[in-house]
């Protein structure tokens, strides 16, 4: 079967994340090391610079400029749910693998499908999920289905990850396999753009703000979070499509390491295998946080991170962070220079504004002088 990895990649540190990502595809994606990586930049003012096509050329990673126009541009995520779903529309490949920007693989990852349409994990978090009748959030979701046009009760149970509290099938976003001619990130896309034109929002007006990998998203943002993941889990089982959950190992949450250690002191959790570390590894003033020595992360893996992907990350890290200075200062430089050269129009045009005025006064006066001499004449 023929599989391929999907990246969001834009100026900034989701650039630099989806770079150590296609490396790491490269390094321990065991049969999936040679498969496609397709990385897009969804947005024509935050496209990667230069430096990290170049690199993402060398990893033979095909770059995909596209320029998606999404209703909340405040909810970066919604920019990977119409992205992904318009790159499954044109994709050759059997199997699509969207992924988070913010992963990396620490060892090869089990990416069988079998018998079914999709595989995925459950949330950590009860978060913006419905235990069922009675729960806070179940407005939002059976709300979500009346516009969908998607039976409720076709939603199974899920035990979520870290706090272990049973609700309504929801999976992470952020590491997703699919058949893709099930069309199933189109049909994600297509109730997400739904349940933002009635004005559903699991977060509506609560004034929250989520820290995500790329940093801290606006309140605007906070008030969509989850909705692409609740989009997703009505695209597979509102079509009675079938989902295999990922081993525990796969899309771990490193800002849940503390919870999860008893589980992986004891051997229960298994070997960590792609490592979802969100915002943990942006901070470049740290050579690595202490969570990466815990028991059940590979050590080849873990050698890897730490002596040769985290210091390269974290350069590019440094160097985006010149780039975005030097254009801050530009943009600066252009703002100053436009609002001289505004400042001289309005003062010509107020001069030649007084001066005309001036004129036409000296005309008219001319102009009664003229007539009186010619009348006594």
């Amino acid at each position: 079967m023929n599989l391929e990895f999907i990246i969001i990649a834009e100026a900034g540190i989701l650039e630099a994340q989806a770079l150590m990502l296609c490396e790491s595809i490269r390094q321990f994606g065991g049969r999936y090391a040679l498969s496609g990586i397709a990385v897009i930049s969804p947005r024509p003012d935050r496209r990667p610079n230069d430096v990290t096509l170049k690199r993402l050329n060398k990893l033979n990673v095909k770059y995909i400029p596209l320029t998606v126009e999404s209703p909340c541009p405040e909810y970066g995520t919604s920019f990977r749910v119409l992205a992904c779903a318009e790159y499954e529309r044109v994709s050759t490949a059997d199997i699509l693998v969207a992924l988070d920007s913010d992963i990396v693989f620490l060892a090869e990852p089990d990416l069988d499908l079998g018998s079914n349409d999709a595989a995925a994990r459950p949330v950590g978090f009860v978060g913006m999920c419905t235990k069922g009748e009675g729960d806070p959030r179940d407005v939002y979701w059976r709300n979500l289905c009346s516009i969908c046009e998607v039976d409720y009760n076709a939603l199974p149970y899920v035990v979520s990850t870290v706090d272990r509290q049973t609700v309504k099938a929801s999976y992470n976003g952020g590491f997703v396999v699919v058949q893709r001619n099930r069309n199933i990130l189109e049909r994600t896309a297509d109730y997400f753009l739904k349940s933002v034109e009635a004005g559903i929002k699991p977060f509506a007006n609560e004034g929250i703000r989520i820290e995500a990998g790329h940093g801290l998203v606006s309140v605007a943002g906070s008030e969509y979070w989850g909705s692409s993941q609740a989009c997703l889990s009505l695209a597979i089982w509102g079509s009675n499509l079938t989902l295999r959950e990922l081993p525990a190992g796969h899309n771990f949450p490193l800002n849940s390491c503390e919870s999860l250690l008893p589980e992986m002191e004891s051997g229960k959790f298994g070997e960590v295998i792609a490592l979802h570390y969100h915002h943990l590894l942006n901070d470049t003033s740290i050579e690595a946080p202490s969570t990466l020595d815990y028991p059940g992360l590979p050590v080849s893996g873990v050698e890897w991170l730490k002596k040769q992907a985290l210091p390269r990350f974290q350069l590019t890290v440094e160097f985006i962070r010149v780039l975005e200075m030097q254009n801050e200062k530009l943009n600066h430089a252009v703002r100053d220079r436009d609002m001289e050269l505004n400042s001289s129009r309005e003062e010509l045009s107020r001069i030649y504004s007084s001066n005309g005025w001036r004129m036409l006064t000296k005309y008219y006066k001319l102009r009664d002088t003229i007539k009186r001499i010619v009348g006594r004449s």
